[in-house]
């Protein structure tokens, strides 16, 4: 069974019955459990056109500012997901959080995102050459991830993403959006960096937990990120992490 669009506000199936969707952390374990598709049909998203509309002025920005800083990028918090080569990110939003030097830098881009219903982060990614992203899951299948292609060094095979089993080209000036939750990898086997724009969204019926989401999800991010400091963290017990990881949120 499959959906029509995330942002009708009662997901209707093909048999045609509806129901409601469950959110799912990844901390909770387990598979998603949901019907959401790999990949959403974002036709319908007018953020998404004006903002293929504008790429050629997000993607000057972009490349201006990072002449500016040297081109340094900050490797992408959670290294054990890189196979190979390296992950790096520029951070606009963070789960809510603004980086205000990255946004003023960017100012068509940053007004563009304050448009998007339900944005929760943004930031440019950089897979260098012979990169490989391994499959994992996301953080939560109460958003939608959205992937603007600003500089893709080829097609598949060469470079691409898969998820849930399904593989996807990246375009230039083109939005891919897809469930989160699914398992997901990301490769670039060319001798180019290969370049996008994250935008994660929260899918309109979750809008009014939004502020809700973005706290669980930081919660567990920040325990993630002591297990990788203190790898002993990972050998205590399942109810300890969860007191550890509520602490976070509060």
């Amino acid at each position: 069974m499959s959906r029509t669009h995330i942002q009708d506000e009662i997901p209707v199936y093909e048999n045609g019955s509806s129901r409601p969707l469950d959110i799912w952390y990844c901390y909770k374990g387990g598979q998603p459990g949901n019907d959401l598709p790999a990949f959403f049909d974002n036709s319908k998203w007018e953020w998404v056109k004006k903002g293929e509309e504008q790429y050629s002025v997000f993607r000057n920005e972009i490349e201006t500012y990072l002449t500016k800083k040297n081109n340094l990028f900050e490797a992408y918090f959670n290294r054990s997901l890189v196979e190979s080569g390296q992950w790096e990110t520029l951070e606009f939003f963070f789960w809510t959080k603004k980086n205000e030097a990255n946004c003023t830098a960017c100012p068509e881009l940053a007004k563009w995102l304050a448009t998007i219903p339900g944005l929760t982060s943004a930031g440019v990614s950089r897979l260098s050459p012979q990169g490989e992203i391994k499959p994992h899951p996301g953080d939560t299948n109460g958003i939608a991830r959205c992937h603007l292609g600003i500089s893709i060094p080829a097609g598949l095979p060469d470079c691409g993403i898969m998820v849930n089993g399904e593989s996807r080209a990246w375009e230039e000036g083109k939005i891919l959006s897809f469930c989160d939750a699914y398992v997901h990898s990301a490769w670039n086997r060319t001798d180019q960096f290969r370049y996008i724009m994250i935008i994660d969204v929260v899918l309109p019926r979750f809008l009014k937990q939004k502020e809700e989401i973005a706290a669980n999800v930081q919660s567990f991010l920040k325990l993630q990120g002591l297990m990788e400091r203190k790898p002993w963290v990972k050998k205590l017990p399942g109810f300890v992490l969860g007191i550890i990881r509520h602490f976070y949120k509060l």
